[in-house]
């Protein structure tokens, strides 16, 4: 398990400091995937630098299965690190090393024995689909099998948890959903605790169990996939839920009401049963469904024409225990 605390990193240029983390706390259970999400300079490949200690973070806690990471001697750090495995945006192999000698290398730092680091590559290769490779360099590789072995290193030492820093952003999309999935398969079997940088949606709603949008090196956003999702109008529901460009411009009369309904299946969606109690069918303005953790979520902006008025119809809703609101000309919800 990862827990971060109270985690602040403040760099000092000149005359200035620029905190690229500023209090940032999360938790990440075995057998999971949490997502960080994120614009450029948010902060989130400073956040995986520090987590692995990579970077010292200027105060805060990071612990791995209850070890506080941020206070192991500097002489016990590269033991500590062995906890934790790190994929980055690029593999970063040696072009002079096999793939099986680039998969051996964390042992190799570590004192494992010729034999047994022979033995350990094998296995992993295995594990990523890549054990006919093992003799090739990697100039040889497509990008998403050098990126395979890259995740097989990170696996060397057998980590507790798996840090990937925008593992797919170089990536076509084909070949993405293939890591992707890869991972996902590993923290099955391995029980891992995943932490994902990305700044993708997509690979958040493919993989992740919970996750966090970070702006301004702080979590403005957080929680489970299914919560977030559902949380009406909050900024990550909204992203994971992008609606399509609108199919009709707003009504000049009326007006437009944006509605989120979660977990219906096999049931009736919310908007067939307000046109059946008003009597009218709602013109859809944009729409997307998508099925995400296991649940299916559905978010529709719809036209409501007069003698109707918007707020009787999001009053209607919110009676019936469905999330809606008034949507301005803006498109934005009230």
């Amino acid at each position: 398990m990862i827990a971060v605390t109270d985690l602040k990193k403040v760099y000092r240029q000149a005359t200035r400091e620029v905190r690229a983390l500023d209090g940032v706390a999360l938790t990440v259970p075995d057998n999971s995937v949490h997502g960080v999400i994120g614009q450029s300079g948010a902060g989130k490949s400073t956040l995986v630098r520090c987590i692995a200690l990579l970077d010292r973070p200027t105060s805060g806690v990071v612990e791995v299965n209850g070890t506080d990471l941020t206070a192991v001697r500097s002489a016990d750090l590269r033991r500590a690190r062995r906890r934790l495995g790190v994929v980055f945006q690029h593999a970063n192999l040696f072009d002079s090393r096999t793939v099986a000698d680039n998969v051996a290398y964390p042992l190799e730092l570590a004192g494992v024995g010729r034999a047994e680091r022979a033995s350990r590559a094998a296995e992993l290769l295995g594990l990523v689909g890549l054990a006919e490779n093992a003799d090739a360099h990697p100039a040889q590789l497509s990008g998403g099998q050098r990126q395979r072995v890259g995740i097989a290193r990170a696996l060397a030492t057998d980590p507790d948890v798996l840090l990937c820093d925008e593992p797919t952003s170089a990536l076509d999309p084909a070949t993405t959903g293939e890591i992707l999935d890869l991972i996902a398969a590993l923290k099955a079997r391995l029980g891992l605790a995943v932490l994902v940088i990305t700044h993708e949606m997509t690979v958040v709603k493919r993989i992740c169990d919970s996750v966090s949008l970070l702006e301004d090196g702080r979590v403005v956003e957080s929680g489970p996939l299914t919560e977030v999702v559902g949380a009406f109008g909050s900024r990550l529901s909204e992203s994971l839920l992008a609606l399509p460009p609108a199919a009709g411009a707003d009504s000049a009369e009326g007006g437009t009401v944006e509605v989120l309904d979660v977990g219906r299946d096999g049931e009736l969606s919310a908007l067939t049963t307000a046109s059946r109690h008003f009597g009218v069918d709602f013109p859809v303005v944009a729409a997307t469904v998508e099925r995400l953790a296991g649940t299916t979520f559905g978010r529709w902006r719809v036209q409501v024409l007069p003698p109707l008025s918007p707020d009787e119809v999001v009053g209607y809703f919110s009676a019936n225990g469905v999330q809606a609101g008034v949507t301005a000309t803006t498109g934005s919800v009230r």
